[in-house]
């Protein structure tokens, strides 16, 4: 995979902007603080707390308004830098050394690690390490003097220097040991953000490649099975006039190899069509090809072509259709292939004497579940998540018939997957098969 840029250099701008918004509640705290310190402790001067929310907030203002022309890298450190100033003159002003925000440099120290590299956030910490360390040694010192609180006696770490070099070693160490487990876990994380991208492009090259290679078999299909079929009805139209005794008298023996052949050929026939069918099933259709299509009248015409076949088999068909001004808009062959299909595998397997629901309903989510349901062989537990794999039957299935290509419940379920719409099967062996087909409704007649 090509990654142009790893993703800490191509996040960075966004982080200078996330860095920026987070600044805006920190200066409105700080100036937040300082209020509150005039009114709650009015013998303290909270001034120079006021004056460091406006300077926090001015060069807020300043970094968001040069961050189209500021480099981002240049800019971040700029801004932790003067985060770091801030924090200090921030602790000085609460207390210095015991200033209960001095913490907040313990959680800037993990802000950067996210935003700067490992080696850039070490240099940071230490930064901020000499901060700390030459603020509290000035206050220990005597040469810059934080503001004494009433009622709060200074606390020991000023009173005794090495009680106070302790505390700083030990909170020096614990700004280092941050830096190196924010980084190291940040780094893990970046690996594997890198590592994520890569896979995500891998499956993107892969999934175009499928799609290709699918498209490619379709074009294949349609040009062999193209070829094919002229082929084939030409010689089925040769067979027929030699039976229909145009090229002379025939023998019995001949007769029947005719016959013979001429059935294999209808069978290759109506192999090619289905091969064809298929391979449309899975072509888009243009916006502009679609018409708007009544399916109550696409079920009803369906329906009354397979009566002769039902009344042969003496088949009790049931149907029931609540909305029969529901449209959908697509290609009619489409959507009575899906039927053909579905409907004529439930006459085929059904046994003499047995039943076929056939069942229209709307959902409320524009979705049309149109269900086919019979008492027929049925499909064996194990087989059913195989049933629409190209060129499958099930094994009672060619028992039961021993012609069939296995592509019609293929050609249903691309079809049907075309338009958006999906379908599912239900059935037990020996008791019949409920196939659902749920069609996105593109337009309703206002008065369903």
């Amino acid at each position: 995979m090509d990654i142009k840029e790893p993703p800490l250099k191509s996040d960075l701008p966004e982080r200078v902007r996330w860095f920026v918004r987070l600044r805006w509640f920190a200066a409105g705290g700080t100036i937040l603080m300082g209020l509150l310190g005039r009114w709650a402790v009015p013998e303290v001067d909270a001034s120079p707390l006021l004056y460091l929310g406006l300077a926090i907030l001015a060069y807020n203002v300043v970094f968001r308004s040069l961050r189209p022309w500021l480099a981002a890298r240049l800019s971040i450190h700029l801004q932790i830098f003067l985060d770091w100033l801030a924090l200090t003159v921030l602790c000085h002003f609460t207390g210095g050394a015991d200033s209960p925000f001095i913490l907040f440099f313990l959680l800037h120290v993990v802000l950067s690690a996210i935003v700067v590299s490992q080696w850039e956030c070490f240099l940071q910490g230490l930064l901020a390490i000499v901060m700390t360390n030459t603020m509290a040694l000035l206050e220990a010192t005597g040469r810059w003097i934080p503001p004494s609180f009433p009622g709060v006696p200074e606390l020991p770490r000023y009173e005794n220097l090495t009680y106070l070099l302790i505390f700083l070693g030990a909170f020096d160490a614990v700004i280092l040991s941050i830096i190196y487990l924010s980084t190291f876990v940040v780094r893990q994380l970046r690996r594997r953000e890198a590592s994520l991208l890569e896979l995500q492009d891998n499956l993107r090259r892969a999934y175009h490649h499928a799609v290709e290679m699918d498209e490619a078999k379709s074009r294949f299909v349609r040009i062999v099975s193209h070829e094919i079929r002229g082929p084939l009805a030409a010689s089925q139209s040769l067979i027929k006039v030699a039976l229909e005794g145009y090229a002379g008298g025939l023998n019995d023996k001949v007769r029947e190899l005719l016959e013979r052949a001429e059935r294999r050929i209808v069978q290759l026939i109506d192999y090619v069509n289905e091969l064809l069918d298929l391979s449309r099933g899975s072509q888009r259709l243009p916006e502009e090809d679609k018409t708007d299509i009544l399916i109550y009248e696409s079920i009803t015409r369906i329906i009354k072509e397979s009566e002769a076949r039902v009344a042969e088999k003496q088949l009790r068909l049931n149907v029931q259709i609540e909305h029969p001004h529901v449209i959908f808009r697509g290609d009619l062959q489409d959507l009575e292939r899906i039927f053909h299909n579905l409907l004529g595998n439930a006459i085929k397997y059904t046994p003499r004497g047995g039943a076929i629901d056939v069942i229209g309903t709307l959902l409320p989510d524009n979705f049309f579940l149109f269900k086919i349901c019979d008492t027929g062989i049925g499909i064996p537990a194990e087989e059913l998540p195989r049933v629409f794999d190209e060129f499958f039957r099930a094994t009672n299935a060619k028992k039961e018939l021993k012609t069939g290509t296995g592509l019609g419940l293929s050609i249903v379920k691309k079809t049907i997957e075309k338009y958006g719409g999906r379908v599912a099967v239900t059935s037990v062996i020996g008791e019949g098969s409920c196939f659902s087909i749920y069609l996105p409704v593109i337009t309703l007649d206002r008065s369903v």
